[in-house]
Order: structure tokens, then C-alpha cells, then sequence
């Protein structure tokens, strides 16, 4: 019996409902106007509440903005269709770092219809890989700590003095790596099922910027700090805590990944103006090193969980892999945007918060 000829139409839907990647569709703007059943059980919304919203409510990436796109897509660059790393946030808050593509699947003169295919069958993997680094981070300080307590116990009396105290500093050591990972996934829990507490504000970024530079003037005892903040600059909208958290872990990783008596640069102002994004006013804070750099393939891992790059001077610095994920996802929680470039010998992460102009304060009931 001959096979009947199956409809394109027919085709394209049994693989929409089908697949186990994800597809959206959005048009020139931004909005969304279709999800497959893949994306809607991936977010862990409805699908009336994904449809008609902002695209960016649940896909982040600098390469999603539809502008962005078109110009690709004109030029005919290479990524155009090409899965790129791009973050997926879910209704309950969870984030993935999952690939991504696009193209356009239509144009008119007016608008165009954008496809985005994430690739949701990643995501097993990606749960499965993060187990299996927290298990191998969780270990590594825990056999050093197990190791040398042995050995105490075992020959304790056979050891001199100054054998002891250093297995013993190498124990203390340990532990405190062990304590900074467990806050680090405490704070990845917290973040991620949106309990974290904000008490946002009014805040002088200078005066946040000193008080990081006092509590690391240690660890930067052999590097130069310069802080560049204009006079008169409009306070920050955000809570005091997570600032000093960004600013501490920007600073301390530019000190951490660069070679001794470099400069560390910490600089502030008011944002320029963006005709592709309108809100309210912000600032704009960057934190630039002098380190190896980081190429260009590998920026988009640098936000993600455990994104540690492989070079000598990283291999050597104690880190949980965390901290710019937390970061990150803090400078989100606060309304803000954060981006990075790199050449090397120059790395620069950038941050924009909400300005707390006057007439905010005033709307918000702060204002004197």
C-alpha cells in the first residue's frame, strides 16, 4: 500500500509538539507570539503566561536583542543559527546557562518573526554535571582535611612542633575553603528560589567603594588600587549588602587573577544614554585588571556556575567557581545589568545599577 505524502504543515507542528528542544517565536519587539509544549515545561509556567510577554523574562543573552539579529541576519554572520550559551530563567527562579540559536524565519517592512530553539535536552546533563562538580569540589578540601588529621592522630607524637602547626594550618585552611563553598551554594539556593531578603535604598557608591577597599587592602598589598569616582555622583538604588557583595567579589577576583603589581581600577559615573533600552537613569561602575585576559570563546561561561577557565593563573588560585554567578544573579535582583570584556592584559567587568536620583526619592517616599 502505497505511503500517503505527509503536509509540510502537518510535519512542522507534529516536530513543534514533539521535540524535546524548546522553540519560541517573537517579533521584531521583543514579544513573544508562540511557545512549543518543550519551552512551557521548561519555564514551569502556562502558556498564557509566557505568551505576549517580553522575551527577556525568560531567555538572557546580549546576542537575543532583535536588533542584534537583524543586522546578523543582513550581514549574514556566522552565528546566525549557531547555539549560543544563553540563560533560561524558570517561573520558580531557577537559572540554566543552556545553547541556544536563532534566525529569521520571517520579514516585512515593518516587522519580522524571530525563531529561538534552546536546546532543553541539555538540561539533564547540566543537572547531572553540577552534581557531580559540587560532589568533586566538596572532596577535594575534604581528603586534605582527613589526610593530615590522620596523620596527626597516627604519629602525633613523632612529628616536631613546627610539622604540627603547619598540617594543622593546612586543616584550618581547608575547612575555611569548605565554609566559603557551602555559603556560596546556600547563597545559589537562595538566589535561585528567590527567598533572598533586599532592603534597597539610597547608597553612596564611594563610600561602598572605600569600604571594600579597606576590608581586601590586605590581599591587595602587593597591587595598586586606584578609585575613580566623580564628585557629587547620584546615589545607587540598591541594598548595602549585595553591593558590597558585587563590588568585593569584582575586586577581589581582579586581584586574585592578576599578576603582582598591576593595577586594579575602580570607576564610576553616570550611565550614557541607551536608545535601545529606555528606563530610569543609571550607574555605571566598572572594575578593570591588568591580568591575562580571558578570550573571546570563552566570556559567555565566565557568569556560570563553577566557570572556572583553564589557564596557570587561575589553576593556582583557590575558588569555588561561584562567585560571578552570584554576581551576577545579585546585580539582577537588583534591576541592574553586568557585562565583561577582555584583551589580554586587560579584563573589565561593568555594572549598571538605578540611579536614586532626587525625584525617585521623592516618588518613593525617601526623598527629604
Amino acid at each position: 500500500m502505497p505511503l500517503k505524502p505527509v503536509k509540510s504543515n502537518d510535519l512542522c507542528n507534529s516536530l513543534l509538539l514533539n521535540t524535546a528542544d524548546a522553540v519560541i517565536v517573537s517579533d521584531s519587539a521583543g514579544n513573544i507570539t508562540y511557545v512549543n509544549p518543550a519551552f512551557v515545561k521548561l519555564i514551569g509556567a502556562q502558556e498564557d503566561e509566557i505568551i505576549g510577554h517580553r522575551l527577556n523574562s525568560f531567555i538572557l543573552a546580549d546576542w537575543l536583542d532583535s536588533s542584534t539579529v537583524e543586522e546578523e541576519s543582513k550581514s549574514g554572520a556566522e552565528s546566525n543559527g549557531t547555539p549560543r550559551p544563553a540563560t533560561i530563567l524558570t517561573k520558580s527562579g531557577t537559572e540554566f546557562v543552556m545553547p541556544a540559536a536563532h534566525f529569521i524565519a520571517a520579514s516585512g517592512s515593518d516587522n519580522m518573526t524571530i525563531v529561538y530553539v534552546v536546546q532543553a535536552n541539555s538540561l539533564q546533563q547540566a543537572q547531572t554535571e553540577f552534581v557531580s562538580t559540587v560532589s568533586h569540589e566538596l572532596r577535594t578540601p575534604l581528603t586534605s582535611i582527613k589526610g593530615f588529621a590522620d596523620t596527626i592522630l597516627r604519629a602525633g607524637d613523632r612529628l616536631e612542633v613546627a610539622q604540627q602547626r603547619r598540617y594543622v594550618g593546612i586543616i584550618r585552611d581547608q575547612a575555611d575553603r569548605l565554609t566559603r563553598l557551602v555559603e556560596d551554594l546556600l547563597a545559589v539556593s537562595r538566589l535561585e528560589s528567590k527567598k533572598l531578603q533586599l532592603t534597597v535604598r539610597a547608597l553612596d557608591l564611594r563610600e561602598a567603594i572605600e569600604r571594600v577597599e579597606q576590608n581586601l587592602s590586605d590581599k591587595a598589598k602587593n597591587h595598586t588600587l586606584v578609585v575613580q569616582v566623580p564628585a557629587g555622583l547620584t546615589p545607587v538604588w540598591a541594598d548595602a549588602d549585595r553591593l558590597e557583595q558585587i563590588l568585593t567579589n569584582l575586586v577581589d577576583n581582579a586581584i586574585k587573577y592578576s599578576p603582582q603589581g598591576t593595577t586594579v581600577t575602580v570607576s564610576a559615573t553616570v550611565a550614557p544614554a541607551d536608545e535601545k533600552h529606555s528606563g530610569p537613569e543609571m550607574i555605571e561602575f566598572a572594575v578593570k585588571d591588568q591580568g591575562v585576559g580571558i578570550p573571546e570563546e570563552h566570556l559567555p561561561q565566565v557568569f556560570s556556575k563553577f566557570g572556572r577557565l583553564d589557564n596557570p593563573l587561575v589553576r593556582q588560585t583557590e575558588g569555588t567557581g561561584l562567585g560571578l554567578y552570584i554576581t551576577r544573579s545579585l546585580v539582577l535582583a537588583l534591576g541592574g545589568q553586568i557585562h565583561v570584556t577582555s584583551v589580554p592584559g586587560c579584563t573589565t567587568f561593568t555594572v549598571r545599577l538605578p540611579a536614586a536620583t532626587f525625584e525617585q526619592q521623592v516618588a518613593r517616599g525617601r526623598g527629604d
